[in-house]
């Protein structure tokens, strides 16, 4: 399972993982502006776009 998981999640994910968790900590969630808005999406599409990547490799690998 470590394999899968190296294999689909590179180094700096780690560091927008990070990212996230720093941003999303301090936000004022009572009045978020926009750029707060697209940070929220696009971390959203990144975080689903993993999953995407992850369920590709795993099933790579249990196939191969």
């Amino acid at each position: 399972m470590l394999k899968i998981f190296k294999k689909a999640f590179d180094k700096f994910d780690g560091l927008i993982i990070l990212a996230a968790v720093f941003l999303f900590g301090h936000f004022n969630y009572d009045d978020l502006s926009l750029l707060d808005k697209i940070y929220i999406a696009s971390f959203a599409f990144w975080g689903i776009t993993k999953l995407i990547r992850f369920y590709i490799v795993y099933k790579n690998e249990k196939k191969g």
